[in-house]
């Protein structure tokens, strides 16, 4: 390995790119290059950029104060520099080194910036890399390679303890020292590290044990957390179960008693239509008199008939034609009494007559006031059962308004009366058909619940009243005040897209003073089929809402989903517009009044059914004395007539009696044929008023089997009712529960209700499920006892154990390598000492051989100076506490330097720096020959070694050059003419007026062959 060339630029003086190139060994020899100019020429420069490439740091042996004195600073005709490099080359393709390189080039540049920076072969490296290197060829800046101006001297002036660096790196145990070195700064980083480590794991060790214990409980935790979950799961799914197997039962049951109330109610109704038919008819008091006339004017047909009768079979006695003149004065007599009788008799008749006339009126007065009193109660009895419906229906309509949470709703309409004009609420306005209630009742939103009214004072009054009674709080819509959302053009064309339905406006059946209010609500909302025809309209162009309850606004936000059926909830569906005006307290209050009168038509109904009664009884007295009076009256006429025939045949001849007798005789018998016709008719005629009272009496009693009906009916319309409320007030219950558990099932286990459901959990049965839930309640109790750990514990504690362990495997490593570090450091040390003996062993005897050529004899020696190495604290610490201290002989030697003892032949020299000059630079010269004859360096520089010397010592020291030559290549800076005759080529450096260095070449054996 040689140096095969040096580029130089920006160096120094050398301002221009300065190459030079050396020559390769010859003949088996190095070659010996020299460089020589005058003084001030820079050709030291030469010296001082190879220190400075080959790592040298200190600016003070390069001969500058500051980095940037090694830049070409300029000069009157040429400007600084911003740069300076210098490249060396060695040749290594002799394998003499052992680096891997056949040709290694180190470079190094140095900006004005300050920023520098290190080359090998092209490439970044670092100053370490570079001494490393160098090492390894046995050179470097600091070594015995480079001898510069001064070093002679101070070879021989230095203390000891540098005088033994010196000779470490002669003894070429540099790279030793390098790696040693390095080993001992990674030992420090070792032992650093380690105490990191270990206080690291000090920390972190009781941290992981608490963590690990939290870890235990967290999968004791996790274990308990499964098993009540599955617990929790099964008992909310057994809980879902029942809830919705009883609320089945109960819808069974309600539609159950909606078909019953319905058929209730039709039964009801038909009653109430009967009776209403019944109480309509107008009276028969007409016909009844009639027929009573015809039967009166019959009987008293009949009755003249029997007086003529009785008067022609008075005339055919034949008894009163034997009697004696003497008895036609007494007969007279006789027909003047009896007419007399007779006369009172007609009194009488006539007397009881009017009075039978007057007690008939009466009688069918009571009994049109019993007819009107029946109407009354008819009409009245229904009346009752609509106010009892409209009282259960709208007791049940307000139990919704309680379970919806409507109490202000409820309140406002509870004081309706003394409030103002109060239509009712939106839900009850308006009529839905059944499969557009979801998609109107979601489009109306929280408007189902407004209340319709007639103007603002009226809103002010219900908001005083709810305020006052702490009620809360309700939306009113003043009909005076609505104003109508205006409709865009464009829905026209959307109504008649595939799958629009309507304007939802338009699906709702409602009075017409009502228009603004459902048109402020809904404005141009259509109702569409499903969310896919939303789309295909365009979402965010205009209001829609789906079937399904899906809705989509203007704004583009989108709402929808899953929608639990319930009974309770207010809806167009449970709104009904027959209620709209109808007040519960007002309508109980009237119900109470219409019940006191009808109990008040009950009483007057059987007081004037007793007086009927007793009227009834003195008329049928009446008429029996009547027929009795009749009957006394036709025997006096009878004997009057035949008293009066008796007097009339006295005077007839037996020709005219026998003529008198057959025409009284056809006079009977036309009177008994006319009597037998009218005994038919009477006959006819007491049928007919026997059927009407026949027919009044089934009327009657039907009346009062309706009116039973009716009654129990109601009953059980009511019953129906109540019975449907209660249970629907127990579905909402039980809806309300199953929504309190599933919000609780999400709050517990963060999962739906529904979704436990689906998931075919075995149902608790009996008292199972009773001991589930005590295990549930224990199994929170130990979770509480085990606490609240977050499971990013487990994270936590993962990743201590990982940093735990992988302290534990650094802790590992670095002791290991704490160890190796300190075994290869006492490895290289017992190297360097082995290599250190012998190299000085050899250098001591190349000294004293060199020294006695130089000196002409004389004696010159090296000396190894020892002293005891000092304890650490540590070790006298531990030293201290075993109180056996150790002998001088165990103290342990390290060598602290070298001492060169010299004298010169014919002189007893005990100090060296009694030496003179020439005599120091000769003991210098010799001592660096001995360690270039013991360890080679490739390259040499001597930059003025031998100014000090005649020519007489300087011929000795180029003949002593010229053997070393044989394993080191030598560049010499030199004046001395001696040293150039040794020259194998001569390099002269001069400096021009512009301060540049200036390099010329003559390789001596071209030019002794020219």
């Amino acid at each position: 390995m040689f140096l095969k060339r040096i580029e130089i630029q920006g160096f120094k003086s050398f301002a221009e790119k300065t190459v030079l190139d050396f020559l390769p060994p010859h003949g088996g020899k190095e070659s010996i290059t020299v460089i020589v100019g005058p003084n001030g020429s820079g050709k030291s420069n030469v010296a001082d950029a190879l220190r400075w490439v080959m790592g040298e740091q200190s600016i003070k042996m390069l001969r500058g104060k500051k980095s940037e004195d090694i830049i070409f600073a300029g000069s009157e005709n040429k400007g600084q520099m911003s740069m300076a490099s210098v490249f060396i080359t060695f040749d290594n393709s002799d394998k003499k080194s052992s680096i891997d390189y056949d040709e290694l080039v180190i470079g190094r540049r140095l900006y004005r910036s300050g920023e520098s920076e290190y080359l090998i072969n092209g490439h970044e490296a670092r100053l370490i890399d570079v001494h490393i290197l160098l090492a390894k060829a046995q050179t470097g800046s600091g070594a015995h390679g480079i001898i510069g101006q001064g070093m002679i001297d101070k070879m021989i002036l230095q203390t000891a303890d540098e005088r033994k660096d010196f000779f470490d790196e002669a003894s070429g145990i540099k790279e030793f020292q390098i790696k040693r070195h390095q080993a001992i700064l990674r030992l420090d980083r070792t032992r650093t590290h380690i105490s990191q480590a270990e206080l690291l794991f000090q920390e972190i060790a009781p941290r992981l044990k608490i963590l690990s214990r939290q870890v235990e409980k967290l999968n004791e935790r996790q274990s308990v957390e499964i098993e009540l979950r599955e617990l929790q799961e099964r008992h909310y799914a057994t809980l879902s179960s029942q809830f919705r197997a009883q609320i089945q039962i109960l819808r069974s049951e309600m539609f159950s008693i909606d078909d019953s109330l319905r058929a209730n109610e039709k039964n009801l109704a038909s009653i109430q239509e009967e009776l209403g038919g019944l109480a309509r008819e107008s009276t028969r008091q007409e016909i009844f008199t009639e027929l009573q006339n015809e039967y009166q004017d019959l009987v008293k047909q009949k009755n003249a008939l029997e007086r003529e009768l009785s008067i022609l079979e008075g005339k055919s006695q034949s008894e009163y034609r034997k009697a004696g003149a003497h008895q036609v004065g007494w007969m007279k007599e006789k027909v003047e009494t009896l007419k007399n009788d007779e006369a009172e008799i007609e009194k009488e008749i006539v007397a009881i007559e009017k009075e039978s006339t007057e007690k008939n009126t009466q009688v069918h007065n009571l009994q049109n006031e019993l007819q009107r009193i029946n109407i009354s109660k008819v009409a009245l009895r229904g009346d009752i059962t609509r106010l009892e419906t409209e009282t259960t229906y709208a007791k049940a309509e307000q139990s919704v308004f309680q379970l919806t949470g409507l109490r202000a709703v409820q309140a406002v309409l509870e004081a309706r009366s003394h409030l103002g004009e109060i239509y009712g609420l939106v839900a009850q306005l308006g009529k839905v058909q059944k499969e557009y209630v979801v998609a109107l009742d979601v489009a109306a939103g929280s408007h189902l619940s407004s209340i319709v009214i007639q103007d603002e004072m009226v809103a002010k009054k219900c908001i005083e009243y709810l305020r006052a009674g702490q009620f809360g709080f309700a939306t009113f819509l003043p009909l005076t005040t609505l104003r109508p959302r205006q409709m865009p053009d464009m829905v026209k064309s959307l109504l008649k897209e595939q799958g629009v339905h309507g304007l939802a406006v338009d699906l709702v059946q409602y009075s017409g003073k009502y228009q603004d209010v459902f048109s402020l609500i809904f404005g141009s909302t259509l109702v569409v089929e499903d969310m896919e025809t939303a789309r295909a309209l365009g979402i965010g162009r205009i209001r829609m809402v789906t079937l399904q309850g899906d809705l989509f606004e203007t704004t583009g936000v989108v709402k929808g989903g899953y929608r639990r059926g319930r009974e309770d909830r207010l809806s167009f569906a449970s709104g009904s517009a027959a209620f709209t005006d109808f007040d519960v307290a007002i309508s109980e209050a009237e119900l109470k009044n219409k019940k006191a009168e009808h109990d008040h038509l009950e009483i007057r109904f059987e007081a004037c059914r007793s007086e009927l009664q007793e009227a009834s009884s003195a008329l049928l007295f009446l008429k029996s004395k009547l027929d009795m009076r009749e009957e006394q009256r036709k025997n006096v006429s009878s004997e009057i007539a035949g008293l009066e025939h008796e007097l009339n045949l006295e005077t007839l001849s037996p020709e005219q009696y026998t003529e008198v007798l057959k025409d009284i005789e056809a006079q009977k018998q036309m009177i008994l044929g006319t009597m037998q016709d009218l005994d038919t008719d009477i006959k006819v005629a007491e049928n007919k008023v026997n059927n009407f009272h026949a027919e009044e009496e089934v009327k009657k009693q039907r009346v009062f089997a309706l009116q039973d009906a009716m009654q129990e009916l109601q009953q059980a319309v009511n019953s129906n009712i109540n019975e449907k409320n209660r249970r629907q007030v127990e579905l909402a219950k039980l809806e309300t529960r199953e929504e309190d558990i599933a919000r609780e099932t999400f709050e517990e286990l963060r999962v739906s209700l529904d979704s436990i459901a689906s998931r075919g959990h075995a149902v608790f049965e009996g008292k199972e499920h009773d001991e589930a839930i005590v295990r549930i309640q224990k199994l929170k109790y130990t979770l509480s006892l085990i606490g609240g750990i977050d499971e990013s514990v487990l994270t936590e504690y993962e990743e201590t154990k990982s940093r735990y362990d992988h302290l534990d495997g650094q802790l590992k490593d670095l002791k290991k390598t704490l160890n190796d570090l300190e075994t290869l450091v006492e490895e290289l040390d017992a190297l360097m000492k082995k290599r250190r003996n012998k190299a000085f062993k050899e250098i001591k005897k190349e000294f004293a051989r060199y020294f006695a050529i130089l000196f002409d004899g004389g004696n010159a020696d090296l000396i190894e100076v020892y002293e005891d190495e000092e304890q650490s604290e540590e070790e006298k610490m531990t030293q201290g506490e075993e109180g056996e201290p150790e002998s001088s002989e165990k103290k342990k030697k390290i060598l602290k330097g070298i001492d060169i003892l010299a004298c010169p032949p014919g002189k007893r020299i005990n100090n060296i720096q009694a030496l003179s000059g020439g005599e120091r630079t000769l003991t210098s010269i010799a001592l660096i020959c001995a360690i270039l004859r013991t360890n080679p360096s490739p390259f040499v520089i001597l930059d003025e070694v031998e100014a000090a010397l005649d020519e007489a010592n300087t011929l000795r020291v180029v003949q002593i050059l010229k053997e070393l030559s044989e394993a080191s290549q030598f560049i010499i800076i030199t004046h001395n003419r001696v040293t150039m005759h040794a020259a194998d080529a001569i390099y002269g450096v001069t400096m021009g007026g512009n301060g540049v260095s200036q390099l010329l070449s003559v390789k001596l054996e071209a030019a002794n062959a020219s």
